[in-house]
């Protein structure tokens, strides 16, 4: 079964160019346990819902999906896209990853509207077949606003670590193998490595056309056991060694 899901790619500016939100997941992770990803999680029936409610038809603009990565965001890393925080309190945050309270609830109850249009639909994966778990994902692309108590706090739950962080430099340490990665983060860290503000990343991603989904493909040994991922990017054909707990 593939999962629909979103993820999130926060982006800031600073001294030294570009910086991105990072979240370590915890090494009991079922998925990409011990890596480095953006924040982000399945999509959910509160996501469709809120999406109806803030009077959102139709399906290409990807409104259901935005919403989930802007939620799982907030869930993850306490930020909240697209939005000025305001005085929601991190015991609310808790309570919404909990399931104690839905993402329209906090909302209403802070009196805060997102905004959609400051997240950009940026990549769409979809996990190689003979993987164990399997997601169909969509990427986006944002800023942080400023606004009051918009802080990087990693949830401590799935994840346990976090931080803002160069491109170039994440890259560095996985090369050093300080860092795990899975082979999408790669990618996109590669991606993001090449720009050189917040602006210029944001209107390459809102010139892309006609984004379809990246199929990584599993390569095997004659055991039937997975040895690396073939992609075919835009960029050329790469070639990843498969995600391992101990790598």
């Amino acid at each position: 079964m593939v999962k629909q899901a979103a993820a999130l790619i926060l982006i800031r500016n600073a001294k030294s160019g570009i910086e991105v939100c990072m979240l370590r997941r915890v090494g009991s992770s079922r998925f990409a346990p011990g890596a480095y990803v953006f924040p982000g999680g399945g999509v959910e029936e509160q996501d469709k819902s809120l999406g109806h409610t803030m009077g959102i038809t139709a399906t290409t603009d990807y409104a259901t999906e935005k919403i989930a990565a802007i939620r799982e965001a907030f869930e993850e890393a306490g930020i909240l896209a697209g939005a000025s925080k305001s005085n929601i309190t991190e015991q609310n945050r808790k309570r919404l990853h909990a399931g104690e309270i839905s993402f329209q609830q906090l909302l209403d109850d802070h009196d805060t509207c997102l905004n959609l249009d400051a997240v950009v639909f940026y990549d769409h994966w979809i996990t190689p077949e003979g993987a164990p778990i399997r997601f169909d994902t969509r990427f986006f692309l944002t800023t942080m606003l400023e606004g009051e108590g918009q802080e990087l706090i990693h949830d401590d739950a799935e994840t346990d670590a976090s931080c803002w962080a160069n491109p170039a430099d994440l890259l560095a340490q996985y090369d050093r193998k300080e860092i795990k990665l899975m082979p999408v983060t790669h990618v996109q860290l590669k991606r993001l490595s090449m720009l050189s503000s917040v602006e210029d990343a944001l209107t390459r991603a809102k010139q892309c056309k006609g984004i379809t989904a990246t199929l990584p493909v599993l390569n095997f040994d004659e055991s039937g056991k997975p040895t690396s991922v073939t992609i075919d990017l835009q960029e050329g054909v790469v070639e990843y060694p498969v995600y391992l707990k101990g790598r």
